[in-house]
């Protein structure tokens, strides 16, 4: 290439591929833009691809364009092609999109093909348009000031679209039927068909995603259906580290690795900012919302932008020497223009302060704010809205005012009563006075085996019978109307009507009253929090949750028929006198309905599927048992007893899988107390005090006991390997395991089941039974807006604490058989 045409080329591959300015490789440039042409080329109709070239600063019409496209290949020269295209090479690390096109390279087997091989396939072509719109999103996440600066978020999201872009074209390529109608023959988007087949825990294609070793070749990806008989060897455009290996189990199906960074990718499609302000739902971005951020108050906004004002005279000596004489001594003088927006330590204290109220006054969501109606105000309202019958037939202004009242009682927001009306049936259903909610994955583990828990990542919850009677009566409202009229329901201006409605009446109601009609799940937690509800079946319920409330909701567990919940929901339907409501609407008598929620007893649960199931917890316990009654050596019998501990810490401390958290330096025996700090650096912050049970004191005592026979440290979980010692790592544990010629029940249940188990364990007991939820916050370790755990300033009960904790870790060793 001339070294004339070079900065052009490399100017133009950088504004699309993110490609860096000092890349110096032509032929693999030639390559990336070859494969850039013929995706684009596919799908040049299509309105993404305009949009693609404006997000890449390139300001040409679509022929201008690939001429210029063309020409640019032409000037890169024939010796580029004769070249052979390596994988992944090392200097594009940093470019994760010049990866997809790489992909799409090597898969379609692109050295001497063009456009017009691919003219007449469609499946191809929509293939190609998840790259265009992955590309898209990406261009535009990066280029936003709230995107993440973690490069694992395009790294790692990039590798997933790599991925399912493969496997995609392979299938397409193999043109069979039955894989068609499988991948391509579906009315959903191509990858979230992908991610669903995959997640689904009775989906065969689950188990057919490999990766094999060759001697010649060596690591490929291969999809293996044995039901289908199809066998399809993935042509991966970059290097397959591992292989197939009997002991690294996530090597032999790798659905788990294809989904690890589904959320990143997600992420970006969706342009979920870390630091975005919300969607009016109040959720994050794994529940449809986008994560909240920390708003600076109204009063606070315009301090760091005045500026000093002093005489015209004064010199720049001068006027440091007068701030120097000014209360705030440490007040930072701007230099230069530059600095003027600098905030002295006095400002940046009040921002923070600002911050910090901010943070608290939104995320508690108390009666007391000015945006929570009292009771009888909001019912009132309701009554004001709902005195007019429903019109015959139904007015748009009737669906509204349903949507009003079960958003008030549900809290569920106008897209997932969109769902409920139009029976879409994606989300939330209506089932004989059950709604039915399909749970974010995202709140659950994606490690799934027989060890652990199988959750139905699904709540269940009974509605009152007028309300379901109203429901059905905007269903068939619904029924004739075409599906196009009823997409259009979706888009922002539709939702904006609904809520213009709401608040024009709010106006003309005749007192006083202020909410927002986007947030009434504000309203119902805050209602929920007034008469002492647990948090957990709520939030799951009404599927709007803040930041914080993600790993809480991860370890817990609630009844799927949601008693606790319905309850609520009665509780507020009866203060709301929304029965009254709902029969003047319908015209109907009221005492026809019942006020009250028959219960389905039903005992069945969701919430996590780290929780390893009891009976396999009390084989495995009772297994290492009997191998230590019969074990003479030493070193093999103390090996045994710290895996034995380390899964009763994890069971009865709550313990996570980090090195930390074996740390035995802070036990007192006498107080029943086991200090840690797991995830902080120091010992000034994070700092768990964890009440002890009996069961656990005699372990550790025991163990301490043996540590100190053969000379080993206390101060944390050791094994013995080859007469050295070293901190306890699963890893270790499962080779040490396989020497001794162990069960293989025992081995499989160190590799799947996780350290941090007895932390779901135990939130799901402590659920089930209505265990104190500040305890089990204590316990747990999660933070607590405005209280203090330990200290002069503590509110806990300290003695209670540990005396209720240790009665619940007890009855844990009980049901886990440690």
């Amino acid at each position: 290439m001339q070294n004339e045409n070079e900065e052009e080329i490399l100017k133009f591959g950088k504004n699309v591929c993110q490609l860096a300015l000092d890349y110096k490789d032509d032929f693999a440039l030639y390559n990336i833009l070859k494969t850039l042409k013929i995706t684009l080329y596919l799908n040049k109709d299509h309105e993404d691809l305009q949009k693609l070239l404006k997000q890449c600063e390139i300001n040409l019409d679509l022929p201008l364009f690939f001429k210029k496209l063309d020409h640019i290949l032409e000037k890169l020269g024939d010796t580029a092609k004769q070249q052979i295209l390596k994988k992944s090479p090392q200097q594009l690390q940093q470019a994760p999109l010049t990866w997809l096109y790489y992909a799409i390279y090597f898969s379609l087997k692109l050295e001497n093909k063009t456009e017009k091989d691919f003219i007449n396939n469609s499946t191809v072509q929509t293939i190609l348009l998840l790259v265009i719109k992955y590309h898209l999103s990406y261009v535009i996440y990066k280029k936003d000031k709230r995107a993440s600066k973690s490069s694992a978020v395009y790294k790692d999201s990039t590798q997933t679209i790599v991925r399912i872009t493969e496997y995609l074209l392979a299938f397409a390529q193999e043109n069979n039927e039955k894989l068609n109608d499988i991948y391509f023959n579906t009315k959903q988007v191509l990858d979230q068909n992908f991610f669903n087949l995959l997640e689904d825990q009775n989906s065969t294609e689950r188990n057919c995603f490999f990766i094999r070793r060759d001697k010649k070749i060596g690591n490929f990806l291969v999809y293996q259906n044995n039901v289908l008989d199809i066998h399809i060897q993935i042509e991966s455009s970059r290097m397959v580290r591992k292989g197939e290996s009997r002991n690294d189990w996530k090597n032999t199906n790798i659905v788990h690795y294809i989904l690890d960074s589904k959320q990143y990718y997600m992420q970006i499609l969706q342009l979920i900012f870390p630091t975005s302000d919300g969607n009016g739902n109040g959720g994050n971005g794994r529940s449809g919302g986008i994560i909240q951020f920390t708003e600076e108050e109204e009063f606070l906004k315009d301090v760091i932008k005045q500026k000093i004002q002093l005489p015209e005279d004064f010199s720049h000596e001068d006027a440091i020497d007068a701030l120097n004489r000014t209360k705030l001594k440490k007040r930072a003088f701007p230099t230069d223009e530059e600095q003027q927006n600098t905030p002295n330590l006095y400002k940046q204290h009040q921002r923070n302060k600002a911050f910090s109220a901010n943070i608290t006054k939104r995320a508690l969501i108390l009666a007391g704010d000015y945006d929570i109606p009292p009771l009888p105000i909001l019912k009132d309202f309701i009554h004001f809205l709902t005195q007019k019958p429903f019109e015959s037939p139904l007015i748009v202004e009737d669906v509204y005012k349903t949507i009003f009242m079960i958003d008030t009682l549900l809290g569920l927001g106008y897209i997932k009563i969109l769902d409920l009306f139009l029976q879409n049936q994606k989300i939330i259903k209506l089932e004989n006075n059950y709604l039915k909610i399909d749970l974010d994955n995202n709140l659950f583990s994606r490690r799934t085996n027989s060890y652990l828990q199988e959750t139905t990542r699904k709540i269940i919850y009974r509605i009152p019978y007028s309300l379901s009677l109203l429901i059905n009566r905007v269903q068939h409202y619904f029924h004739d109307i075409a599906d196009i009229q009823k997409k259009e329901l979706y888009k922002e201006d539709k939702a904006n009507e609904y809520f213009k409605f709401i608040k024009e009446h709010i106006k003309s109601y005749p007192k006083h009253i202020s909410f927002n009609p986007k947030h009434m799940w504000k309203i119902l937690d805050s209602y929920r929090k007034t008469y002492l509800y647990e948090d957990m079946s709520t939030l799951f319920c009404i599927g709007r949750y803040q930041q914080n409330d993600t790993p809480k909701l991860a370890y817990a567990s609630t009844n799927q028929r949601a008693q606790g919940h319905s309850n609520l929901v009665e509780l507020l339907y009866e203060k709301l006198d929304m029965h009254t409501c709902s029969a003047n609407l319908l015209e109907i008598e009221a005492s026809v309905f019942k006020k009250s929620i028959e219960f389905n007893t039903t005992s069945q649960y969701v919430g996590s599927g780290q929780v390893v199931l009891p009976q396999k917890s009390s084989i495995f316990f009772q297994s290492l048992k009997t191998l230590m009654l019969h074990e003479d050596d030493e070193e093999k019998y103390f090996n045994l007893y710290a895996v034995y501990t380390r899964y009763a810490m994890s069971l009865l401390l709550g313990l996570r899988g980090l090195k930390k958290s074996a740390n035995l330096n802070c036990i007192s025996f006498e107080f029943h107390a086991f200090i840690i700090s797991e995830k902080s650096h120091t010992n000034l912050s994070g700092i768990r005090v964890i009440p002890m049970c009996n069961e656990i004191e005699n372990i550790l005592r025991r163990y301490q006991v043996l540590a100190q026979r053969l000379g080993i440290p206390t101060d944390n979980i050791y094994l013995i390997n080859n007469n050295k010692y070293e901190i306890y790592k699963t890893k270790n544990i499962l080779n040490i395991l396989e020497n001794y010629n162990a069960e293989q029940n025992l081995i499989d249940f160190v590799r799947l089941v996780p350290l941090n188990t007895g932390r779901h364990a135990i939130t799901k007991l402590a659920m089930e039974t209505n265990f104190n939820l500040f305890y089990l916050e204590a316990f747990m370790g999660h933070y607590i807006a405005g209280a203090e755990q330990m200290g002069i300033y503590s509110t806990l009960n300290m003695p209670d604490y540990i005396s209720k904790v240790r009665d619940l870790t007890s009855n844990i060793a009980k049901t886990y058989g440690v």
